[in-house]
């Protein structure tokens, strides 16, 4: 047989569904079953069952994404779902340390409740805020429009987050919104006030400790033109020094306004004539009860401009201008208008504000007549000179003090001796170096600064140093007695 002839019958089969070249059809095949259909699964599939309670769907929920279950919030959202028309509920995760994740889960949860009883949501000191948690929050307050406090202070909010959440602010059923210590920038501050214009039910806004300038003093002044719910406006600790283009426009938005009742503007760093001129035209016609301007850079010329102010001003109750640059003649006129003034209870001169004596009778004689008016201040400046120092009376207090200072007994020195000897001494005027000789047998250790500078408190003509009258000085003040000599004691050749 040739080696390239082939011998079919030593052939191996190597797969039963190959064809032979003598046949037509499948040699030896076994029969294909029958493929299933993938479809006809989907109707024996059977859904994993929904979490029943939503303590369930939390604690689940935080297993899914590794994040921590709290006991406070597996509470809360237990009593919310047990009674979702009990009274109110407040959820309050200040100084909690939760993460983005953490309050995400909490927010969706109470999307999945919707209780009708939370009216206050408290997120303060957690160091959080980005975008995707602000759009939730954001669904969230839209969603539950019982939520009338919300509070965000010592977060991070940017930009993009401030305008989130504008929007949202603007249709909800919010009241109270505190952003303080929040690092808002300047944009932010104008979308926030731009937004919140359109807003029905907002009554108290707190974004002090923040970055507000020139664009959010702006946006200020258009918000408090149409606002009408507005009650209570916090701007302490921003920036908005600048008169003609931040301050004015600002004030200028309270001409009108018959709900705004109390403004803060302190620690912004306001002064002007300009800004003296406007708050002068502004606050009176205004409702503003409570105006408060402390720790600012207001001079005599914008105070003076306040004292007319306030005899214009029907409504105003309190009026706040501590830590700023008084001199007298301002102050008694500030006093005198508030006494006179028929509605004026409270006039902060400042906490730390020393007043002087023409002020303090004026203060002694509207507490008299008026019990009910209040005027805060820290104390009245006496009129006798202080005290001057003595100088050699020091020194000598310094001696005394390290005479006594070593630990050990027998190192102490007591300074009086060392002055009843001065006194009984034939001498009472030596040179220094002898002075010097005297201190040093006495074996007390002073410092050589000190030494000089007593010397030279009680130099006399020639560089000579007048012990007997420092004796006596010291003396006076601290008698002391003669030291007591003890007796040698015998020795045992002596007995």
């Amino acid at each position: 047989m040739s080696k390239l002839e082939v011998n079919l019958e030593e052939k191996i089969q190597v797969c039963p569904y190959r064809v032979s070249s003598q046949s037509s059809v499948v040699d030896d095949a076994e029969e294909f079953a029958v493929l299933e259909d993938p479809c006809s699964r989907l109707d024996s599939f059977v859904a994993e069952a929904e979490p029943e309670t939503i303590f369930e769907w939390y604690r689940l929920q935080s297993f899914t994404f590794g994040a921590t279950t709290f006991r406070v919030v597996e509470e809360l959202l237990t009593s919310v779902e047990q009674n979702p028309s009990s009274a109110n509920v407040e959820l309050d995760l200040n100084r909690c340390g939760y993460t983005n994740l953490h309050v995400q889960i909490v927010l969706d949860g109470l999307l999945r409740t919707r209780p009708e009883c939370l009216t206050r949501l408290d997120l303060c000191r957690n160091r959080l805020l980005n975008a995707p948690l602000a759009r939730l929050l954001a669904n969230v307050l839209e969603e539950l429009q019982t939520i009338a406090q919300l509070s965000l202070s010592h977060n991070s909010i940017n930009d993009e987050c401030m305008g989130i959440l504008s929007k949202a602010l603007s249709n909800s059923g919010v009241h109270l919104f505190e952003a303080t210590h929040c690092q808002v920038t300047d944009r932010g501050g104008s979308l926030l006030f731009s937004a919140l214009a359109y807003s029905d039910c907002i009554e108290a806004v707190d974004v002090s400790w923040n970055h507000l300038h020139i664009a959010s003093g702006q946006a200020i002044g258009r918000f408090l033109s149409t606002q009408k719910s507005l009650q209570e406006l916090n701007l302490t600790g921003n920036q908005l020094y600048n008169e003609a283009q931040c301050i004015c426009p600002l004030l200028l938005g309270t001409v009108g306004n018959e709900t705004l009742q109390q403004l803060d503007l302190s620690w912004n760093g306001l002064r002007g004539e300009e800004f003296g001129r406007v708050l002068l035209k502004a606050i009176p016609q205004s409702s503003l009860k409570c105006l408060k301007l402390e720790h600012n850079l207001l001079t005599a010329l914008e105070l003076a401009c306040i004292v007319r102010m306030m005899k214009k001003c029907e409504v105003l109750e309190q009026l706040w201008l501590g830590s700023n640059m008084f001199d007298d003649t301002v102050m008694v006129d500030l006093v005198r208008t508030f006494m006179r003034h028929p509605s004026l209870n409270v006039i902060s001169l400042g906490s730390y504000q020393f007043i002087p004596q023409a002020v303090a009778k004026l203060c002694r004689l509207c507490k008299r007549k008026y019990p009910s008016k209040k005027i805060i201040y820290q104390g009245v400046i006496r009129a006798n000179p202080a005290r001057p120092v003595d100088v050699q009376e020091m020194l000598l207090e310094r001696c005394r003090f390290l005479a006594q200072k070593p630990k050990k007994a027998k190192l102490k020195r007591d300074f009086g001796h060392l002055m009843l000897q001065l006194v009984a001494a034939e001498d009472k005027v030596l040179v220094r170096e002898e002075f010097e000789q005297v201190v040093k047998r006495f074996r007390v250790k002073l410092d050589r600064s000190l030494l000089e500078a007593l010397m030279d408190a009680f130099e006399v003509p020639k560089k000579l140093v007048d012990t007997g009258a420092m004796a006596v000085k010291y003396l006076t003040k601290h008698s002391t007695d003669p030291p007591i000599v003890k007796k040698a004691k015998k020795g045992k050749a002596n007995k």
